[in-house]
């Protein structure tokens, strides 16, 4: 018989606990949250949070590398191992860390190859994809490049043509997107003018930033146009009767 709480192992997380394991933190990177309570801090101090172990009921500082060592019985961690947690647990657990580990390995990002072919090369080349493939090396046919492909530099031009397919694919866009002016300018801007190290805006700074000068710039040009409506009048059209909600325009 072992002297196993009642509180431990699979009944771990019903009883005593402040915060459920999504509120806690628990995840693939950090799986052995579920099996100690965090507590609450006293007070409106800073600081890490305690933890009580679910197997010892013993109370710690919170932090998942304390946690590991102290139930995985691992030395030098500047915490006292759990003299709880026997054999048989102690496996279940570093199955548990193992398995999370793997997940965490699989849900990395893949590199999956355009589908570039030049003359009598066929070239693999990387590009992140999240599929679950490995990655492929170039790979060379007989024979070399010929002038032709060297003067108008081919592989280049291909390894671009995919990434922009791709991008399209895998970011859902229209394709009707491919006949907007500034998408084919922005390419022809910048393979036109050698701008080393330059990265293309992220996501907060086109919906913060650019679209807040976006905005000035129009209302900028509009002006003049604003001034004229005192003197000229100015009427506001519309082709319904009512808005997207069914409230009347009028």
């Amino acid at each position: 018989m072992s002297n196993i709480p009642p509180n431990s192992s699979d009944s771990i997380g019903t009883n005593n606990r402040v915060e459920t394991e999504t509120d806690s933190g628990l995840s693939d990177s950090s799986p052995l949250w579920k099996y100690v309570t965090k507590l609450e801090k006293s007070g409106k101090g800073g600081g890490n949070i305690s933890f009580k172990c679910n197997f010892c009921e013993n109370i710690y500082k919170r932090l998942y590398y304390r946690v590991k060592c102290h139930l995985l019985k691992i030395q030098g961690g500047e915490i006292a191992s759990c003299c709880r947690v026997i054999i048989i647990i102690l496996s279940k657990m570093q199955k548990v860390m193992e398995k999370a580990k793997l997940k965490v390995k699989q849900s990395i990002p893949r590199q999956v190859p355009l589908p570039t072919t030049i003359g009598s090369y066929t070239v693999s080349v990387s590009s992140h994809y999240e599929l679950g493939l490995p990655s492929f090396e170039t790979k060379k046919r007989k024979g070399m490049s010929g002038p032709f492909e060297n003067a108008f530099n081919i592989g280049a031009r291909e390894q671009l043509d995919g990434e922009i397919a791709r991008m399209f694919y895998t970011g859902g866009l229209s394709f009707h997107f491919a006949r907007n002016a500034h998408y084919v300018q922005a390419f022809k801007t910048a393979c036109s003018n050698s701008i080393p190290g330059y990265f293309p805006p992220g996501y907060n700074t086109l919906r913060t930033t650019f679209l807040q000068k976006e905005k000035s710039n129009i209302e900028r040009l509009l002006k003049p146009i604003k001034v004229t409506w005192k003197k000229k009048g100015v009427s506001v059209c519309n082709d319904g009767w009512s808005d997207y909600q069914k409230k009347t325009l009028y």
